[in-house]
């Protein structure tokens, strides 16, 4: 059974545009449960970008990684015969966080070549006032691949990594040329996801608000056509030495965890 409304439209949306608002995809059980586990999670005070790979305790994260139906709707609105997990994150933007995270793309982050797709999921009401995602919409398409960089402790930019890299090329300014750019964001009820392409240029507000939570749970996943490629340092967190460069993007480490069959 379908999971995802006016699937074609969904996929046609993504496929242009490189991210998709998807409507109330998490039951209420769910979304009670992943939100007192990133209350527990992010009690260790760490900075922003290291709440990562919880997937690889058991526990609630696992249990919906693995679980739930989270693998079939990426499958869906990827247009792929399977979808395997790379790693989750937590993205939690406190009342008064007021810090950008910086423009950026996810891929160069991961060893994967080809297609992967991130479903962030909104556990708060989500807007431009506590930190909204946005989009630099039909980014993915370009062909562009931009430097990684390092943040500090809220996400914001420090500097470059793979500065000597030739594969890459630096993030351009997206933030004073916003008016050249299809730039949209997405206000987003709790239990609502935005799946998005790998390569697609985004950036989150800051939290303006005194009293309002943004709480994110982001899954990465890879699906149809993806490839292990372990190309530099900044992946190496995520290399799994069972796999060659080249090989299909899935293995112990990284489990298939939806198959349409």
């Amino acid at each position: 059974m379908t999971l995802t409304p006016d699937l074609e439209t969904v996929r046609a949306s993504y496929r242009t545009e490189g991210v998709v608002h998807l409507k109330g995809i998490l039951t209420d059980e769910w979304l009670e449960t992943l939100r007192a586990a990133i209350d527990a999670e992010v009690q260790k005070g760490d900075r922003y970008f290291a709440y990562k790979n919880m997937r690889k305790e058991p526990g609630a994260f696992q249990d919906f990684c693995l679980t739930s139906d989270i693998g079939q709707r990426v499958a869906e609105v990827a247009g792929s015969s399977w979808a395997s997990l790379i790693y989750d994150q937590i993205f939690v933007k406190e009342p008064g966080t007021k810090t950008q995270t910086g423009w950026h793309t996810d891929q160069p982050y991961w060893p994967v070549k080809g297609p992967i797709m991130t479903m962030w999921i909104a556990l708060d009401p989500v807007d431009e006032d506590n930190g909204a995602l946005e989009f630099v919409r039909g980014s993915h398409a370009w062909g562009a691949n931009y430097r990684p960089f390092k943040t500090d402790q809220l996400g914001g930019f420090l500097h470059y990594l793979e500065e000597d890299n030739p594969d890459y090329i630096d993030m351009p300014d997206f933030e004073a040329d916003r008016e050249k750019y299809d730039i949209a964001h997405y206000n987003m009820d709790p239990g609502d996801a935005l799946a998005f392409d790998g390569m697609i240029v985004h950036s989150a507000m800051g939290n303006r608000t005194s009293t309002r939570r943004r709480r994110g749970y982001a899954i990465r996943f890879a699906v149809d056509g993806a490839t292990y490629n372990p190309r530099d340092s900044v992946t190496e967190w995520l290399h799994d030495p069972g796999m060659t460069a080249g090989q299909v993007f899935a293995s112990d480490t990284f489990p298939v965890i939806y198959r349409n069959v």
